[in-house]
């Protein structure tokens, strides 16, 4: 039951950790939350297809599909978040800013697809063994349980926060995913075998392993990795600094007409 709990909960929480922020952005910019229905839906439907497909899939670019599509998806999630901290940049109003919209929307997506799909196939994986399957079921339920309601007692936590402590609080928690997404995105293509596995930059699970239930929140929190490689920090890095930059950028001044 406790590898179910970690499991769904680690699964949980990175998809419950990003629409957290994002939603309490759109209340801080004054902007529609139509995207989270519309994401959560959309993310639902796509995860259920791509963990039906998967045995196809996985066959795919020689037999390494899965790996390629999971970074394909992630590297999405980079881009949108990065796409959504330069929609940012705008002063709040309550007219509707579609790029926010649109970013906030795939973001979810994305994140939900590949976050489901894993919680899908770990779920059918026990189906056929009826004598686990009800404590895989609770353990799940509770892993769930657990990862939605940290992410609902954050988006109440950002919420407290005055608008400018609150934008970049969130502005720094998404750079921190966008980041983790990136990373892990270089893990799935050194895995298939497209980017060069090379020796790992550190080794800290000696203080703490991924495997470990503190390691494996962490590793949704903030992509805690024990033997990351150098791309693996690199893209890391590149994930948070362009997600800052893009939110920081100055808006150029309108000209004045004569």
């Amino acid at each position: 039951m406790i590898n179910a709990v970690t499991f769904v909960l680690q699964e949980t929480l990175e998809a419950a950790l990003l629409i957290s922020v994002l939603l309490a952005l759109s209340y801080q910019q004054k902007q529609p939350i139509h995207w989270l229905f519309t994401g959560l839906l959309c993310g639902l439907l796509f995860s259920a297809i791509y963990a039906a497909n998967m045995p196809t899939i996985s066959e795919w670019f020689d037999y390494v599909g899965q790996e390629v599509t999971n970074a394909s998806l992630q590297a999405a999630i980079t881009l949108f978040i990065c796409l959504y901290a330069f929609s940012l940049r705008r002063s709040s109003s309550p007219s509707p800013n579609p790029l926010f919209f649109i970013t906030a929307t795939m973001s979810v997506v994305c994140a939900i697809t590949v976050e489901g799909s894993e919680i899908f196939i770990y779920m059918t994986g026990f189906f056929q063994q009826k004598s686990h399957l009800q404590t895989i079921l609770i353990g799940s339920s509770i892993g769930f349980a657990i990862g939605l309601s940290i992410g609902v007692l954050l988006f109440y936590l950002l919420r407290n926060l005055n608008n400018k402590l609150l934008r970049s609080s969130g502005l720094c928690l998404l750079a921190l995913f966008a980041g983790n997404m990136l990373s892990q995105a270089t893990l799935q293509l050194t895995q298939a075998d497209w980017i060069p596995a090379a020796q790992a930059v550190w080794d800290s699970s000696q203080w703490l392993s991924e495997s470990s239930v503190t390691g494996r929140l962490l590793y949704a929190l903030i992509g805690y990795e024990a033997t990351p490689s150098m791309a693996q920090v690199v893209s890391y890095l590149l994930g948070v600094t362009g997600v800052l930059l893009l939110a920081n950028l100055k808006r150029p001044k309108a000209s004045l007409s004569s």
